[in-house]
């Protein structure tokens, strides 16, 4: 590790100040999963990786008060659960920019923030106005292409 424990719970301290949030331990843990997750997480696999001290509604708070500060956004998953992803520069309370696609593996079944590949700036069609886009890819996701091989 680059960095040792204090300096990392320093820098949680400070993004969560950045985005007007408190600083519970419960806040600091579940932004430290984010941060060290490979791919985007459900409330399910959260509950799991925090244990059992945490009860649903806590978790939903967190993520709900993440999500309005722009720290995290909901990504697509392949059983229409909801999944969540950390934001990355340009998001906002007031706006979220993602301008990536996503990758959902078909032997996984994770979904990937794919910040790479941008998503095509769509001008106005007919009097549309067009106020969200996404880009959702399947295949197979660089760790289970290594384990295939």
């Amino acid at each position: 590790m680059l960095f040792g424990w204090p300096y990392f719970m320093t820098a949680l301290d400070v993004l969560l100040e950045q985005h007007g949030l408190r600083k519970t331990a419960f806040r600091k843990e579940l932004l430290g999963l984010f941060i060290t997750s490979k791919s985007t997480l459900t409330v399910e696999e959260i509950k799991i990786r925090v244990g059992a001290t945490n009860d649903k509604v806590t978790i939903y708070r967190a993520l709900e008060a993440f999500e309005d500060k722009g720290l995290i956004h909901k990504v697509p998953d392949k059983s229409n659960l909801t999944r969540y992803a950390l934001c990355h520069v340009g998001c906002t309370a007031q706006e979220h920019v993602h301008h990536h696609a996503h990758l959902i593996c078909n032997d996984c079944d994770e979904t990937f923030c794919i910040d790479g590949l941008e998503i095509p700036k769509i001008k106005g069609i007919d009097g549309f106005v067009v106020q969200e886009s996404s880009l959702t890819l399947k295949g197979i996701c660089p760790d289970c292409n290594q384990k295939s091989l």
